[in-house]
């Protein structure tokens, strides 16, 4: 989750009112697990855990979302600053406010590596800061949603020009492939023609590289291979390193790959199959208009394809 400048502009001037070693703001997220992100944070140490995420209980920080009660601990000296789930090592803090953010949006932290310096009077002050906190998010994400339409409406007009002014299957390919790896911000797009071929697209030293391969190299047992097996849609926020943990074959190049998206296609009068498959870098969520429009493009990309020669 990547917070916007005016959020991070907002943490900055809390962590400067407030006098803390570290201010730390978690957002909850859209999924079902009820989980909490770390957004955005200003520290004066250098062990925060960028990609942290912390489950609703878990810790000081997912007891304040769950029970949406504050913490305030005057002398934390005794705790091992890594309790908080956000720090690398211990920081030697001895006092913090935790608080709920209005309407479960999540936890904002300021811990300081003094005791007793966090009074009820700054805890009055913070929760006051978090209300006008939720008013920036809630205006982010109102130009965020804007700026998502404007891009998905952009990615089908360009999306409709590949159909009409390409006709080799290849390069067809190629060209898609290509604008959803530049669009929709993905690190992988993988297409297969169940039984035929094998096509994929995937960033290595700043370079999109672009390569097919023979249907005989895939494995039916992999991520792409389940999703063909069982005609349904594939997320995965996490791949678990096994013996199945791969998208086209065992030994492919493609390493630390999470956000796995992958749908079955199925189009033709002889009902031709397929999937594709697209793969975003850790904690890139997957917005529902993103989806949305990936299912439909997705189809038709893969009725188009089979036109092409």
């Amino acid at each position: 989750m990547k917070a916007l400048s005016r959020i991070n502009e907002f943490i900055d001037l809390i962590s400067n009112i407030m006098e803390s070693y570290s201010t730390t703001l978690f957002l909850a997220e859209d999924d079902d697990d009820a989980g909490l992100m770390l957004a955005s944070f200003q520290s004066l140490g250098s062990n925060i855990k960028k990609d942290c995420k912390v489950r609703s209980g878990e810790g000081i920080i997912g007891w304040v979302f769950r029970e949406q009660k504050p913490v305030l601990a005057g002398y934390f000296d005794k705790r091992d600053a890594t309790t908080l789930k956000f720090y690398e090592q211990d920081e030697d803090i001895k006092s913090l406010i935790a608080i709920p953010l209005p309407d479960n949006y999540g936890v904002l932290c300021v811990d300081s590596k003094k005791s007793y310096v966090f009074t009820e009077e700054k805890e009055k002050i913070l929760r006051q800061m978090a209300s006008v906190l939720v008013s920036v998010i809630n205006a982010e994400n109102e130009i965020k949603g804007k700026k998502t339409v404007e891009k998905l409406l952009s990615l089908s007009i360009n999306a409709i020009e590949i159909i009409v002014n390409t006709k080799d299957k290849r390069e067809f390919v190629k060209e898609f492939s290509e604008l959803f790896l530049e669009n929709i911000h993905v690190e992988i797009v993988v297409f297969v023609e169940e039984n035929n071929s094998v096509y994929f697209r995937y960033k290595a030293n700043k370079e999109n590289i672009f390569e097919q391969l023979s249907y005989e190299v895939f494995d039916k047992y992999g991520l792409v291979g389940w999703v063909l097996k069982n005609k349904k849609e594939l997320f995965l926020e996490k791949i678990t390193k096994n013996d199945k943990s791969f998208i086209l074959y065992k030994n492919e190049r493609f390493e630390n790959f999470t956000n796995f998206l992958c749908f079955p296609l199925v189009a033709g009068e002889n009902k031709k199959t397929g999937a594709v498959a697209f793969v975003k870098k850790m904690n890139k969520k997957w917005l529902p208009k993103e989806k949305k429009t990936l299912v439909l493009l997705s189809n038709l990309f893969f009725e188009e394809y089979l036109y092409k020669k």
